[in-house]
């Protein structure tokens, strides 16, 4: 036990570990999300492995670029279906969203911001379902559970719309920042569930 508790150590001295500090935790977990994501269908369970990682971080347990590594790929082994579909249904809503306000479908604004508020229940209830994730889970399971919490912790959502807004704007105003901006996603997602959490356990 003390040798895996040594190479624990060695591993968080070689990656930062908790010395990194909070800010630079963010960056590592935004790369390495952003590097997970590449394919773009795995983009939710990547969060879910930057969550994790994040989590283990808060709580002072090994937290090396190699164990996010690890969960990434258990993440996108088992849900890299449910990461596909919640692209393709948020994907096709944006679709409509910007077809709609151009006219090009009936139904005009109304329909289009119809479309966009869907596009966005979605995408919270899949990064919610995602902060959930541990390994051996069932992304099934965890998806009730995500689609619950969306309807019963609203000031959590607060949490996770504004990381996301601030991302969009991050990159927005510095397009090279798009390899760092999910860390503030992962973040808003931790610190929603974090609190959850709390307020259920108290």
């Amino acid at each position: 036990m003390s040798g895996v508790g040594s190479r624990a150590r060695r591993e968080q001295a070689a990656f930062g570990g908790a010395r990194l500090g909070a800010f630079g935790e963010m960056l590592v977990v935004g790369l390495g999300v952003a590097a997970l994501s590449l394919p773009l269908v795995t983009i939710v369970p990547a969060v879910a492995a930057g969550a994790r990682h994040l989590d283990a971080h808060l709580e002072h347990e090994t937290d090396s670029v190699r164990r996010l590594l690890t969960l990434g790929g258990q993440a996108i082994r088992s849900g890299w279906w449910f990461g596909a579909a919640s692209a393709v249904v948020v994907g096709m809503l944006l679709l409509n969203t910007l077809a709609a306000m151009q006219g090009l479908l009936p139904g005009g604004v109304a329909l289009g911001v119809g479309s966009g508020v869907l596009a966005t229940l979605v995408a919270l209830a899949a990064l919610r379902t995602a902060a959930l994730w541990e390994p051996r889970a069932r992304w099934k399971d965890l998806w009730r559970a995500g689609r619950d919490i969306v309807l019963d912790d609203p000031i959590g959502d607060a949490f996770v719309l504004v990381g996301l807004g601030v991302s969009v704007v991050v990159v927005w105003m510095l397009p090279p920042l798009v390899v760092i901006a999910p860390g503030l996603v992962v973040v808003a997602l931790v610190a929603a569930e974090r609190r959850r959490r709390a307020v259920t356990s108290a």
